[in-house]
């Protein structure tokens, strides 16, 4: 407990990742001019080669640390999702907002460690998108054992079975004093043996073990009410050929926002679609919003909304003068930097 201090931002990356790693760092530092220290986890140099240590290191105040260090990996057996809580017990700090190496951040994130959830209960957590509402195997699961939920369990929406994806991780809000017991314990369902067995044939990776495994300890934590927030552009005919002529389809990431509403960040960075083989060959140029509703018609990949034309301008809003002023800045970063593409 007398090894981690102060505030700082986490990011667990690797090779893979990297681009994103670096244009994150830059615009936090660049654009938003976030002075919190930057901690990369890293799991050996297989993972992330010396030269990408080197390049990182240029920037102001970061810290590298390789997680091998820290932890008996033939037991825990980490990659992928399963780093994030583990990157969260080995690093220095004491407060930490953890990212994912491809979130693209709207504002300062040091905003978070003042949000009235996190001073209450040490934890700040972003809702996913409410989504495959019913009973599931994940929900028949965590009923068998959970007996009697904590408060913010009980009333959320995966108990009450109105989705199948109650939290998203790629920011996460944690203060290590006051949650030890909860982080603990996230890391055990994290651990291979619980992920591979039970935890992730149940839910989608790590995100879900957060607030399980805090409810677990009996810990409290907070879920940000906010809804999620879709960032994207409309793609029309000329440039989707499926889109139909009664619809059309507004196609970007998924985001946040903070309690009072203001625009926090999108999960995906500068591209479409990171999966896609030909990812990085255009940034997005994304110029509305939209904040989910109850009545949400999703494509099936879920990257895109179907709108009809007629209500279009009831569903989106544009970016107002500062976020487009903010956005374009993060482009121009990125053209003269080229991180990205």
């Amino acid at each position: 407990m007398k090894s981690f201090n102060g505030r700082g931002i986490v990011i667990s990356t690797g090779n893979k990742h990297f681009r994103y790693a670096k244009s994150t760092i830059d615009i936090l530092r660049n654009i938003h001019n976030c002075t919190l220290p930057i901690e990369i986890i890293y799991n050996g140099d297989n993972d992330l080669s010396k030269e990408n240590q080197k390049q990182l290191q240029n920037f102001k105040n970061i810290f590298l640390t390789d997680f091998s260090n820290y932890f008996d990996n033939d037991i825990i057996n980490i990659s992928g999702w399963a780093i994030k809580p583990f990157a969260i017990l080995a690093s220095r700090f004491e407060e930490i907002i953890l990212l994912d190496a491809d979130v693209l951040y709207l504002r300062n994130p040091e905003e978070l460690f003042e949000e009235k959830g996190y001073i209450k209960t040490g934890t700040f957590f972003f809702r996913d998108r409410t989504l495959f509402p019913g009973s599931n195997p994940a929900s028949v699961w965590l009923k068998e054992w959970m007996i009697n939920p904590l408060p913010e369990t009980r009333n959320s929406r995966f108990w009450n079975e109105k989705t199948y994806h109650e939290m998203e991780s790629s920011t996460v809000v944690i203060h290590k004093t006051k949650t030890i017991l909860g982080l603990l314990n996230t890391c055990i369902l994290n651990e291979q043996k619980y992920r591979d067995e039970v935890v992730y044939k149940l839910v989608y990776g790590d995100k879900e073990t957060f607030w399980i495994g805090f409810d677990m300890a009996r810990q409290s934590y907070y879920m940000n009410p906010s809804p999620s927030v879709f960032f994207g552009e409309i793609l029309t005919k000329k440039n989707k050929k499926n889109v139909k002529n009664k619809t059309l389809r507004f196609c970007g990431h998924n985001g946040h926002m903070l309690e009072n509403g203001k625009l926090l960040y999108w999960n995906g960075h500068l591209i479409r679609d990171k999966n896609h083989v030909n990812r990085f060959s255009k940034l997005v140029n994304f110029t509305s919003y939209y904040i989910e509703s109850k009545h949400n018609n999703w494509t099936p990949g879920l990257s895109c909304l179907k709108l009809e034309k007629n209500k279009i301008n009831k569903k989106l809003i544009p970016f107002d003068l500062e976020l487009r002023n903010t956005f374009d800045k993060i482009l121009e970063r990125e053209n003269q930097n080229h991180y990205i593409i």
